[in-house]
């Protein structure tokens, strides 16, 4: 058999050469194995890895006499290789002899390479198609958009294995998509647009999730393809539903606060601000967006908030401080103020909240002055109790004097004008402590109306005939408890000052009606609670008071009369009775509007008390009974002593509520009467008889005090069987009032 290999690019003509074994080569092969002469033995230019399969081929060829295809390594002359495909074909004599081999061997390196160079990229192709993040889909859009191919996380998210996907239609699992949508998805992605859009997706299971698809469509190898990446979204609408509804949130909070609530930019100009902001302003959100302060306040207002604006944008710093926005009532802001900065940290504006303290500041000066009132009052019941001390002992022994002279002596007249100044002086005491709240009131209960009623001709003479008086009484008004006496005095007070105020002519008007006060009422009155009063008003149409008048009317010894005109405690006295009351008291007045004073006194559901006078006889009887009196102050003791032994009493004489209690566990006989002062140190008047009476049930009591701390006794509530009297007061007096407890008349 004679072979004949020759070796030719694809390119070379073939050529027929050698038998009877030999090797025949053409000029190609010998130019492609860079051979200086022809080789014996074809074997020479295999490469040695791949000769034993190049031998089998040949071997299996000539022994089935069948040609050959196959590729194999060779080696150039230089020692570099190449890929061969080598292809050969027997040829027959007539006698069906095999003749020769007619081949060719082509140089498919290039081939090669190209063809590993295109199976690396499909591989890196795959593996980065595999291990994306989002599906991936081939779509053949001439096919109906059959599926032709998908990536590895298609399958995993949806659910299906990669055969099942594979030459169905994407309605599979996307059948959200109405056919309108549809087909403006095919209008813009043929118009060849790189298209997205959001929809669902169907799992094989049947649950949906949302996606968001990127879709476009290419031309390649004579068909219309779309490629899509699918992308699953459920974190990203969950965070922009948390998102979403964190705005919401916030917006709601922000619009929705009392407060003001702003930001602003470098030059001033409003990026936001709430409703309540936009108020302050008298505008609208919409009127005060993308505006300064310069147009929308007075040139000097919107300077002020211009520079404390500055102060916060020039140090970075965030700035608290007091800002006043002006108006026809104008407010008054606690605001804080920060910058806001980019994510560079450089400031490019400001955010603020603002709250409205006018009604805070206004409360704030309401309790100053109800403080000063109160150091005030404690500070006039202290004088008030020394003071009736030093009186009780002028009255006393000016009394005791006075009884002792004759009918026509000189010094009886003297002593009456001492007795007057010092009553006088009694009187100013008491309104002291009624503005105190420290005085010991007699409280009943009864309706005003018949008292005040009864007032209207006594005020008419007290304020002249030039002033007219007129009563507005409720005829169903409800029943108050007070000291009778005190509430007579403090309209008196109120009538005077109401006459001072309209000097020679005028109107009065009296009024009563019952009131009830809810929160709302009294959220401007910090003095004020909720409940049920009866309420008297004093009107007046004189000149009125300013702020600051209007301000101190209440304090002791103020007063806007001339000198010599008023003592400045008439309306002290109403305040502090009001309020030791149970109640309190509003007024309402303007420059040149007159004067409106309501005194707020609580209702009482206790049944009326029928007040009537006892008249007890000048006389005042003696007796022999033992009395234990307790009294602080020296001068004031020993005249009551004298005033009791006088009466034929015995009296033992205590300076203080210890060693009055010490004196009674000392003394043997029956102790008839405890005569005692409530205000004492170390030990008080009410400790000491309640001591006493758990040792001596039998003992009657009598207080006395120019004031109390103790709030029963201010009401007028007394211990059973113990009585009270008023300092300063007269011997005849205390003698009267011993008598009445012994002989059980009080």
């Amino acid at each position: 058999m004679a072979d004949v290999a020759i070796q030719e690019s694809p390119w070379y003509p073939w050529e027929r050469a050698g038998r009877a074994g030999s090797w025949a080569w053409n000029a190609s092969t010998r130019e492609f194995f860079l051979w200086s002469r022809d080789p014996e033995s074809a074997m020479r230019q295999v490469h040695p890895e791949d000769l034993p399969r190049y031998l089998e081929r040949i071997e299996r060829a000539v022994r089935t006499r069948m040609g050959w295809d196959f590729e194999y390594r060779c080696v150039l002359a230089d020692g570099s290789a190449r890929d061969i495909q080598s292809i050969a074909h027997p040829l027959f004599d007539a006698d069906n002899a095999l003749v020769e081999y007619l081949g060719m061997e082509v140089d498919v390196t290039e081939r090669k390479r190209t063809e590993e160079a295109l199976r690396e990229s499909e591989a890196r192709f795959r593996a980065f198609v595999d291990h994306a993040a989002d599906a991936f889909f081939l779509h053949d859009n001439d096919d109906l958009g059959r599926i032709v191919d998908v990536n590895r996380q298609a399958c995993k998210v949806l659910g299906y294995a990669r055969e099942e996907l594979i030459n169905q239609s994407a309605m599979l699992f996307d059948h959200w998509l109405t056919p309108a949508q549809l087909m403006r998805i095919a209008e813009r992605v043929n118009a060849g647009e790189d298209f997205s859009f959001e929809t669902r997706h169907t799992r094989k299971d049947g649950t949906d999730f949302p996606v968001e698809i990127r879709i476009r469509q290419f031309f390649h190898g004579g068909r219309h393809l779309g490629v899509s990446l699918a992308r699953d979204i459920t974190e990203r609408k969950q965070t922009e539903r948390a998102l979403s509804e964190s705005h919401d949130l916030l917006r709601a909070l922000v619009e929705g606060s009392p407060d003001p609530i702003f930001a602003k930019d470098l030059q001033g100009r409003y990026l936001m601000i709430n409703s309540a902001g936009a108020r302050w302003l008298d505008k609208s959100v919409e009127e005060v967006i993308g505006k300064d302060d310069e147009s929308l306040l007075p040139p000097e207002d919107a300077r002020i908030l211009r520079e404390l604006d500055m102060r916060v944008l020039v140090t970075g710093q965030a700035e608290s401080f007091e800002e006043t926005v002006p108006g026809p009532n104008p407010r008054m802001f606690h605001s804080i103020k920060s910058p806001i900065r980019d994510r560079h940290g450089n400031v490019i504006g400001l955010v603020g909240i603002s709250r409205d303290v006018t009604e805070m500041k206004r409360l704030e000066t309401d309790l100053r002055q109800a403080q000063k009132m109160d150091a005030i009052g404690r500070l006039a019941g202290g004088v008030a109790h020394d003071f009736n001390n030093l009186l009780g002992v002028i009255i006393g022994y000016s009394e005791l004097v006075f009884n002792r002279l004759q009918p026509d002596d000189f010094n009886r007249g003297l002593l009456f004008e001492i007795q007057k100044a010092a009553d006088r002086a009694a009187g100013l005491t008491r309104q002291l402590l009624a503005f105190s709240r420290k005085q010991v009131l007699q409280p009943r209960v009864f309706s005003l109306n018949p008292l005040v009623a009864d007032l209207g001709t006594m005020l008419q003479r007290l304020i002249g005939n030039e002033v007219e008086v007129t009563q507005i009484l409720d005829p169903d008004l409800w029943m108050a408890q007070v000291d009778p006496g005190q509430f007579e005095q403090a309209v008196f007070n109120l009538a005077v000052n109401a006459r001072d105020a309209m000097g020679r002519k005028g109107t009065l008007a009296i009024a009563t009606r019952n009131v009830r006060l809810d929160e709302r009422d009294t959220a401007g009155h910090p003095e004020a609670r909720p409940g049920e009063y009866v309420m008297l008003s004093v009107s007046d149409n004189g000149n009125g008071m300013d702020e600051e008048t209007k301000a101190r009317i209440f304090e002791p010894f103020f007063t806007t009369k001339e000198s010599g005109k008023g003592t400045g405690l008439g309306l002290a006295m109403v305040y502090g009775f009001v309020k030791q009351s149970g109640g309190h008291v509003e007024v309402d007045s303007e420059p040149g509007s007159g004067t409106t004073i309501r005194l707020f006194l609580p209702r009482s559901r206790l049944a009326e008390t029928t007040m009537t006078q006892v008249l007890d006889d000048y006389r005042i009887p003696g007796g022999t009974e033992t009395i234990l009196l307790v009294e602080d102050e020296e001068a004031l003791r020993t005249m009551l002593r004298q005033v009791l032994q006088s009466h034929g009493y015995t009296v033992l004489e205590a300076r203080d509520g210890q060693d009055g209690l010490w004196m009674a566990g000392q003394y043997p006989g029956t102790i008839h009467v405890l005569v005692t002062d409530l205000v004492m140190p170390r030990m008080g008047g009410r400790e000491l008889a309640e001591n006493m009476v758990r040792q001596r049930p039998d003992l009657r009591i009598l207080f006395t005090s120019g004031h109390t701390e103790d709030p029963g006794l201010q009401r007028g509530e007394t211990p059973i069987g113990a009585a009270f009297v008023q300092k300063p007061f007269s011997p005849l007096a205390l003698a009267r009032k011993v008598r009445q407890l012994l002989d059980n008349k009080e």
